[in-house]
C-alpha cells in the first residue's frame, strides 16, 4: 500500500516538473520575440520656442499710410540698387525705391520687376518710407502691342497728318502719322506742347492711335508747397507740391515778382505760385509767401 502511494507521488512530481519546464521555455521564447520598448526619459528638453521672423533677413511691413498715385515715363531702372527714375511731364525726375514688398501689376495680372521697360508709361502708388519715396504698387501698361512715347511737340501739320516729337528719354526726334482714326484729347496740340502718344509699331512712320495733350504752352498752373531749393542769383526755385508730392522747377523774374516777397524767400518757406508754362519751363507770374517756418 505504501509503495503504491510512493509511486503515485513520484508520478505527480514528474508531471509537475515537466509542466514547469515547458512554462519556463515559453516565457523565455516570448521575451525574445517581443521587441524591447525604448526607455522614455522624464528629463527630455522641451522644444525651442518659436522665435518669429528673422529680423536680419525679413523686411519690415510697410506702414499703413496714404499712398499717392502718379504717372509718368520710366526713364531708367537700376536693378542693382532697386531704384527707378520716373519722369512726369513738366515735373523733373523722381527717384523711387522698390524691393520684394513692391507689387507689380499688368491690369489684374501679377507681373515682375523684370517686366519693366524704359520708356513705358506706368502709374506708381508711392508711400514715404522714412525720407525715401517707395513704390507700393507699380501698374504696368496693359496693351503691350502698342508703343508709347512721351515728349515735346516739335512740329505738327494737321493737313498732312505729320507729327514730330522730341522724345524726352532719348532726346531724339520721332516722326508719326496722324490719321482720321487718331483720338486727340486735350487742347493746344502744337509746337512746345508736352504730349503722350500711343502708336502702332512696325510702320514707317507709325500710325498714332491716341494723342494726349498734357501741357500746352501758355497754360497757367497754381502750385502750393514748400521750397526745397532756392537760387536767388539764378532766379530759380524748386517747390515740393503739397498736393501731389512732386517737385517743380520754377523761374521767377524780380521785375515781375514783388521785392518784399523775394526778400522773404528761403528754403523751407511755404508759398503759393501761379506760373505759366512757356514751352520750356514754368515762369512765375505771382508769388505769395505763406509761412517762413523752416522745416
Amino acid at each position: 500500500m505504501i509503495r503504491v502511494r510512493l509511486l503515485s507521488i513520484a508520478i505527480f512530481l514528474a508531471m509537475l516538473s515537466a509542466a514547469w519546464s515547458q512554462t519556463a521555455r515559453s516565457s523565455q521564447s516570448n521575451s525574445l520575440m517581443t521587441p524591447r520598448q525604448p526607455s522614455v526619459s522624464t528629463n527630455s528638453a522641451p522644444a525651442p520656442p518659436n522665435q518669429g521672423p528673422d529680423r536680419l533677413f525679413d523686411l519690415p511691413p510697410l506702414k499703413d499710410s496714404h499712398a499717392s498715385l502718379m504717372g509718368g515715363a520710366l526713364e531708367s531702372i537700376d536693378r542693382v540698387r532697386d531704384r527707378l527714375v520716373l519722369r512726369p511731364f513738366g515735373r523733373g525726375r523722381l527717384t523711387i525705391a522698390f524691393d520684394p514688398r513692391t507689387e507689380f501689376l499688368r491690369g489684374t495680372e501679377k507681373a515682375r520687376a523684370q517686366d519693366m521697360r524704359p520708356g513705358e508709361r506706368v502709374y506708381v502708388e508711392t508711400v514715404l518710407d522714412g525720407t525715401t519715396m517707395f513704390a507700393k504698387i507699380v501698374h504696368l501698361p496693359t496693351d503691350t502691342s502698342l508703343g508709347s512715347v512721351q515728349g515735346q511737340v516739335i512740329g505738327y501739320d494737321a493737313a498732312h497728318g505729320s507729327l514730330s516729337i522730341s522724345d524726352r528719354l532719348s532726346t531724339e526726334t520721332a516722326k508719326f502719322r496722324v490719321t482720321s482714326k487718331t483720338v486727340i484729347t486735350g487742347t493746344g496740340l502744337g509746337p512746345g506742347a508736352l504730349v503722350q502718344i500711343s502708336f502702332v509699331p512696325g510702320q514707317a512712320p507709325p500710325d498714332v492711335r491716341e494723342i494726349r495733350v498734357l501741357i500746352a504752352p501758355g497754360s497757367v498752373f497754381t502750385f502750393s508747397g514748400r521750397i526745397t531749393f532756392l537760387d536767388l542769383a539764378g532766379q530759380q526755385l524748386v517747390l515740393a507740391s503739397a498736393t501731389d508730392d512732386n517737385r517743380y522747377e520754377i523761374e521767377f523774374n524780380p521785375a515781375v515778382i514783388a521785392a518784399d516777397s523775394i526778400a522773404r524767400l528761403h528754403e523751407g518757406s511755404s508759398v503759393t505760385v501761379a506760373a505759366r508754362f512757356n514751352g520750356q519751363s514754368y515762369v512765375a507770374e505771382s508769388l505769395t509767401v505763406l509761412s517762413n517756418s523752416k522745416q
